[in-house]
């Protein structure tokens, strides 16, 4: 069923860059966790109120989207009847007494630290244990984007994702179809896919690989603005500093990316790497971004220029 995009977000949600919970779900490859503690909890609460909106690209719509998710009810039953509860609602609860009992301990904050703080109680320990987080694309509310975190004492690990994340980011190649070789276009796409499977360090291999070649294609574009002896016998990062103006100067002014790539191959643990791959893949799709802009500011200059020339033509 189709519905107009302004009917399914109330007025009062955010997005999902405020989120530190929305962020870990988009993000995180599986298996990851995160801590929920004092100063996330009211970010987990919004969430579960159906609260917070994403931007993501729609398998099904084959575009990018705003998905929204309703508020996460669970069942009592209380032996006479059965009846929904909401969960934030609970939680909420749980928050102020706890905010209560910490405000008026005469031990103050002695107390308070002495005192394991929870998130939870036996009311909802068994509803909350597998959360699963059900969002619906705003323009057909048969499209939906389902994650499904396991909760152990005050952490959250992500253990299930459909549509996966590999099926959420290859689209996004194709944004620079026109700058990336086919090699390695191909060899992102495996990266991505060992991330979206939990795998950590494989993907890096893939990802140094990658950033080698680019580094490489911008040799070969600043031409004998390089001098190819220096170039070289240069390490990675110091070539990468002589490609300011042939690489974006973040990458430029932050040559530890490649730093980075080599010790998650050899030294980081997996929870590391996959947890450092979104940064390190998104320095991949700056260098890539920076050569699509030039493509289309060249082709719109070249098509300009034809048009000014036709028009001359014609009023000779």
């Amino acid at each position: 069923m189709k519905h107009n995009v302004f009917d399914s977000i109330p007025s009062n949600i955010v997005s999902d860059k405020e989120n530190e919970f929305v962020n870990f779900l988009q993000t995180a490859g599986l298996y990851d966790s995160i801590k929920i503690n004092e100063d996330n909890i009211d970010d987990l609460i919004f969430l579960l109120d159906g609260k917070v909106r994403i931007s993501v690209y729609c398998k099904e719509c084959k575009t990018e989207r705003v998905f929204t998710m309703k508020p996460y009810k669970y069942f009592v039953d209380d032996g006479k009847e059965c009846y929904s509860r909401s969960l934030s609602a609970e939680m909420r609860r749980i928050k102020q007494v706890n905010d209560l009992q910490n405000s008026s301990s005469p031990n103050g904050l002695e107390s308070r630290e002495n005192k394991i703080w929870e998130w939870k109680n036996w009311q909802i320990e068994e509803v909350s244990r597998v959360l699963l987080f059900k969002f619906i694309c705003s323009m057909n509310d048969e499209h939906h984007l389902d994650y499904i975190v396991l909760t152990t004492d005050n952490s959250m690990m992500k253990i299930g994702q459909y549509p996966s994340v590999a099926d959420m980011t290859f689209p996004e190649l194709d944004a620079y179809k026109h700058v990336i070789s086919k090699e390695d276009r191909r060899e992102l796409g495996t990266a991505i896919g060992l991330f979206a499977s939990g795998i950590g360090a494989g993907s890096y291999v893939y990802l140094r690989r990658i950033l080698e070649r680019l580094v490489y294609s911008a040799k070969e574009t600043a031409g004998d603005d390089i001098d190819k002896e220096k170039f070289e016998q240069a390490r990675v990062a110091e070539r990468i500093k002589m490609l300011k103006g042939y690489l974006p100067d973040m990458l430029v002014k932050n040559t530890t990316i490649y730093g980075i790539l080599s010790k998650g191959i050899h030294e980081l643990s997996e929870e590391e790497c996959r947890k450092y791959f979104p940064v390190v893949k998104q320095c991949i799709y700056q260098i890539l971004g920076m050569w699509e802009s030039l493509r289309k500011k060249q082709d719109d200059e070249i098509a300009l220029s034809k048009a000014l020339s036709a028009i001359t033509t014609s009023i000779k």
